[in-house]
């Protein structure tokens, strides 16, 4: 299997020509060590079930660059942060391949971390590790708390397909409308065919500066799945709510 690094295509016009020299191996290794550095001591679990978020949707993608899961959600109260998600990707006969209850995993890859009053949304987890081809996913969402408001408003533009060496990817504009800075902002884009999700992945913007901004920041999502000819959405829900935490 050829693993593919999380992109982090947070592309301002000044630091273009680094982005551009840097490795697929030297990116790989840049985030292995963010990643460790970012790690949650303790595993995720849900010990009570969200009240007012359900799960609406289960995917599970493979391809030669690995597995990703996708659960979609629907918010029928108010806005909560932190919202824990339990994910068991399992086999043909049911056997559980992955889980990602395992302590030591990074806070994107099991929880969202922000859902809007209202708000139908999906989330993301396309750094999964089996050797086994998935057949289906559970997933369980936990309690959570009342987001503070109001909550930074993070603005995308609509994306649109490229490709280069790497692959297939989506890529637009991303914007901070708030004053709050945002750390480690994940993009997740799905491509859907026929109301189905054919492809999924995502992006890491490091730090998404507040507005105003002066110059233009574009991210890159390369995909798990083939999205092409498929109907993209993107969501990128702020990390950073208020107080720079």
């Amino acid at each position: 299997m050829r693993v593919r690094p999380l992109i982090l295509f947070a592309i301002v016009s000044a630091a273009l020509t680094l982005t551009a020299c840097e490795t697929t191996q030297q990116t790989s290794k840049r985030l292995s060590k963010n990643a460790k550095q970012l790690a949650t001591a303790e595993g995720v679990s849900v010990t009570r079930k969200n009240a007012t978020i359900k799960v609406v949707g289960e995917t599970v993608l493979h391809d030669q660059n690995g597995v990703a899961a996708i659960v979609e959600l629907r918010n029928s109260g108010g806005a909560q942060a932190q919202v824990p998600i339990v994910i068991d990707v399992k086999g043909a006969k049911g056997k559980s391949l992955y889980t990602n209850g395992t302590p030591g995993l990074e806070p994107s890859l099991t929880s969202l971390p922000l859902i809007a009053a209202r708000e139908q949304t999906f989330w993301v987890n396309d750094q999964i590790r089996t050797a086994t081809k998935p057949d289906s996913v559970a997933a369980v969402v936990g309690a959570a708390k009342p987001a503070p408001g109001p909550t930074p408003k993070i603005v995308l533009g609509k994306p649109a397909f490229g490709k280069d060496t790497s692959g297939v990817f989506a890529r637009a504009k991303i914007e901070n409308l708030s004053k709050v800075p945002q750390k480690r902002l994940v993009v997740a884009c799905i491509s859907r065919r026929s109301d189905r999700i054919v492809a999924a992945g995502r992006a890491i913007v490091e730090l998404l500066a507040p507005a105003p901004t002066k110059k233009p920041v574009t991210f890159r999502v390369y995909f798990i799945g083939n999205p092409s000819g498929g109907k993209l959405a993107c969501a990128a829900p702020p990390t950073v709510l208020s107080g720079g935490r």
